[in-house]
């Protein structure tokens, strides 16, 4: 293998290497954005649920007062 050749190679594997970069960093930022997605979807489902609960809370009261 001559200089030339070896030049070439070590040209190529960083420019493979350089672009594997930027697509595993594309690909994690991405997975962030999802993350904080599904975390705000979270938040909000719990919020609904702490909702639900206090209807039903307030109901089974109105309820054992109408059974007296």
């Amino acid at each position: 293998m001559n200089t030339m050749t070896a030049l070439v190679l070590i040209v190529a594997i960083a420019t493979f290497a350089g672009l594997y970069r930027a697509r595993f960093k594309a690909n994690s930022q991405k997975t962030d954005k999802d993350f904080e997605d599904f975390s705000r979807r979270v938040s909000r489902l719990e919020d609904r649920i702490a909702n639900l609960e206090t209807l039903v809370l307030e109901k089974e009261k109105s309820k054992q007062f109408s059974d007296l």
